[in-house]
C-alpha cells in the first residue's frame, strides 16, 4: 500500500471548513441513522400501507356502528416502524391484548383495544349506553368481558381481511389472548413491527387501538403495494389481445332496436295479430341501437318498398368513460 501523504489542500478538499455548511455535494448536514432500529420499510410503501389502512377505517367504522348500534369512528392516526419492544413499553399495564396469526404466511401480529374502547364495547354490549366516566373502571377484564370483547374482534378481523384481498390472501385469526401485554409472547422483541394507530370513537367515550405486523411481511409483498395499496395493472399483450379476440368474437350477443309508443290499457287489451301500430316516429329520425341492455350505437330505419326491413347503424355512442373525459 502506497503511503503518500496528501498535502494540505487535499486534505481541505474531503474536508471541508465548518463555514461552509456541510458536507461535500450540498447534502447540508449528518443525516442521524438508528443502528438499533433501521427503516426497512420504504416510505412510499408505508403511504401504501397507510392508504390501505385508512379504507379499513371507513369499512370497520360502518360494521361497528350496525354491530354495536351505536355510532363509532375509527380513524387511522399513524403507520409507523418500531422494534416490538417499544410497542409494547407503549401500552397499559392491563388492557386488551391479542396475538395474532398470519395465515398462509407463517407470521404472527398484535392487536390491542385500549381499556377505554374495551369497557365501552362491553357497556353497549350488555345494554348499556356506552357513556358516563364509569364505562373504564380501573381493573383488568375478566374472562367472561373478553368473551364478549372477541366478538367485537372477530368482526375487526373480518374487516382487516377483506382489506387485504386488494394485496395479498391473508387470513387473521386469534391465537391467544391477555390482559397484560408483556404476559404474551408474539414476537422477538427485537423484531422490527410495522405499527398502525387507530383513534376509536364510540358513544361519548376515545381510545386507541393498535395493529402491528412483522416488517418482514411487508417486505415480501413490496412487489404488490402500489401507491394507494393497489395492485399495479399492465396492459394486455398483443398474444393475449388475440386469445380474447378469438373467443370473444364467438359469444352471442342480443342486439336489438328499440321503438317506443304508449298505448292506453283498454287498447292494449284489444289488440289481435294483424293489427296495425302507428309509431310516433317519422322514418327518418334516429333509433337507438341496444346491445344488451346498453345504447351503444344510432342509426335510421332501412325502407323497401314501404315495408320496414331493418336498421342501419350509422354511427357508435359515446360510453360512460368516454362522456365523462368529454365533460
Amino acid at each position: 500500500m502506497s503511503n503518500k501523504i496528501l498535502s494540505q489542500a487535499e486534505i481541505d478538499a474531503l474536508l471541508p471548513a465548518p463555514s461552509a455548511g456541510g458536507l461535500p455535494g450540498g447534502s447540508g448536514g449528518v443525516v442521524p441513522y438508528d443502528f438499533c432500529r433501521p427503516d426497512r420499510i420504504q416510505k412510499d410503501e408505508l403511504r401504501a400501507l397507510h392508504f390501505l389502512h385508512d379504507r379499513f377505517a371507513v369499512n370497520v367504522s360502518t360494521s361497528l356502528s350496525a354491530y354495536l348500534r351505536a355510532v363509532t369512528e375509527v380513524s387511522i392516526v399513524s403507520a409507523e416502524q418500531f422494534m416490538y419492544s417499544e410497542f409494547l413499553m407503549s401500552l397499559p399495564d392491563s388492557t386488551a391484548f391479542y396475538s395474532l396469526d398470519l395465515d398462509p404466511h407463517g407470521m404472527s401480529g398484535a392487536l390491542e383495544i385500549s381499556p377505554v374502547v374495551a369497557f365501552t364495547i362491553l357497556d353497549r354490549m350488555l345494554g348499556g349506553s356506552g357513556s358516563g366516566s364509569n364505562a373504564s373502571p380501573n381493573r383488568p377484564l375478566t374472562e367472561i368481558e373478553l368473551n364478549v370483547v372477541d366478538t367485537v374482534v372477530k368482526v375487526l378481523l373480518e374487516n382487516l381481511a377483506d382489506t387485504w384481498k386488494s394485496v395479498t390472501n391473508i387470513q387473521f385469526r386469534v391465537r391467544a389472548r391477555e390482559t397484560r401485554p408483556q404476559m404474551l409472547q408474539v414476537v422477538d422483541s427485537n423484531e422490527i413491527m410495522v405499527l398502525f394507530v387507530f383513534d376509536v370513537r364510540l358513544a361519548e367515550n376515545r381510545g386507541a387501538l393498535h395493529l402491528c405486523f412483522p416488517a418482514s411481511l411487508v417486505e415480501g409483498i413490496a412487489d404488490t403495494l402500489a401507491p394507494g395499496g393497489q395492485h399495479s395493472e399492465r396492459g394486455a399483450s398483443a398474444a393475449e389481445e388475440d386469445w380474447l379476440h378469438a373467443n370473444l368474437g364467438r359469444v352471442p350477443v342480443n342486439v336489438s332496436a328499440q321503438l317506443e309508443m304508449s298505448l292506453p290499457a283498454r287498447e292494449l287489451v284489444r289488440l289481435r295479430p294483424g293489427n296495425v301500430l302507428a309509431l310516433p316516429q317519422s322514418s327518418s329520425a334516429p333509433v337507438d341501437v341496444f346491445v344488451g341492455q346498453l345504447p351503444r350505437f344510432t342509426g335510421h330505419l332501412a325502407l323497401q318498398s314501404n315495408d320496414l326491413i331493418g336498421v342501419v347503424v350509422e354511427r357508435c355512442m359515446a360510453t360512460d368513460d368516454q362522456q365523462e373525459q368529454a365533460a
